[in-house]
Order: C-alpha cells, then structure tokens, then sequence
C-alpha cells in the first residue's frame, strides 16, 4: 500500500520560513535528523513525499494530478500544515474533517473530491494562546500573521526533540497499522 506524505506550504525563498510553511519547515526537519529515513531510503515502505512548485492555496490541484497515474488512494495521504488556531508547536491529528477555515485544506478538498485524507496540524499561534485569554490571530491580521517569518523561539519550538517525535510517530502509526 502507497502512502503519500504532503508538507503543505507556499513555494520559494520568500516563504521559506513563514508561518505558513510550518509544514514544510517540520518536514525539513525531519528529514535533517533523518525520522523519516527508514521509510524514505527504503522504498519498500512505500512512502512518496510530494512538494509542489505551487503556491498552497493552489496545491489541490497540483495533488490531484500528482496521484493521477499512482498508485495512491486519497485515504493514504498525509497532510501536515499550520493551524493558526493551535498554539506554537501544538500537533493535532485529524481525519475525515473539513477545511477548518484553512484555504490550501480547503482547495485540497476541492480538487481531490474528498476530505478523506490524514492530517497533521502543527500550531503556529503565540505562545499562550488559549491562556489566560489570549486567541489566536483572528480576521485582518491573519494573512499578515501567517506570512510573517518565524521567530528564533517558534523555530526552535518546532525543531524540538518532542514536536519531531510526535510528526514521525504518527506517520509510522499510519503506515504501519494500515
């Protein structure tokens, strides 16, 4: 069985370090401490990872005709992307759901026919969100917000031990019991 591992995020330098590539920066970072090696280097995992030249909410389509002429199901696709709702660093696991207000997720949907697809949701919000009353970027601010570069700390929040460990074990939990 294939699976298809997608970080989601915009295309070029520019974005290269915004919080919305938080799901390429992870995968870089996986891929940098070698997590995802035994699956990568061994093609007997059967795990692709696909990074469109394409900027992310436009990626749907770019998707859609990537799995075309593979052997990939929807359901065995991976998503990992930002969540602005979610605190720095923060990994939610979903499945099954909608766009969550997201545009590439949305756009994914769109173009795929289904919202059958794995997730993996890594916060981008300030630390503190969700305490002591502090919310997430909401309305005007959010484009601003998630174009804006990463801090040293945000960077360092999602290049930890821990944050890896939770993206990586999930993968091999979806591969494996599958």
């Amino acid at each position: 069985m294939k699976f298809l591992l997608f970080p989601l995020g915009n295309f070029g330098e520019k974005y290269e370090y915004t919080r919305h590539n938080a799901g390429r920066f992870v995968y870089n970072k996986l891929k940098e401490k070698k997590l995802l090696s035994e699956f990568l280097e061994n093609k007997e995992n059967n795990l692709e990872v696909f990074i469109p030249h394409t900027f992310m909410n436009e990626s749907g389509q770019s998707l859609r005709d990537y799995i075309k002429n593979k052997n990939i199901e929807k359901e065995n696709i991976i998503i990992i992307y930002d969540d602005k709702d979610l605190e720095i660093g923060e990994i939610r696991i979903a499945i099954d759901r909608g766009d969550g207000g997201h545009n590439g997720i949305k756009n994914i949907i769109e173009n795929l026919g289904t919202k059958n697809f794995y997730r993996i949701r890594v916060g981008i919000a300030p630390v503190g969100t969700g305490k002591n009353g502090l919310i997430p970027p909401h309305g005007d601010i959010v484009q601003k917000y998630v174009l804006a570069n990463f801090t040293e700390e945000e960077k360092n929040i999602l290049s930890s031990n821990e944050v890896l460990t939770k993206v990586s074990d999930f993968i091999f939990k979806v591969i494996n019991e599958k």
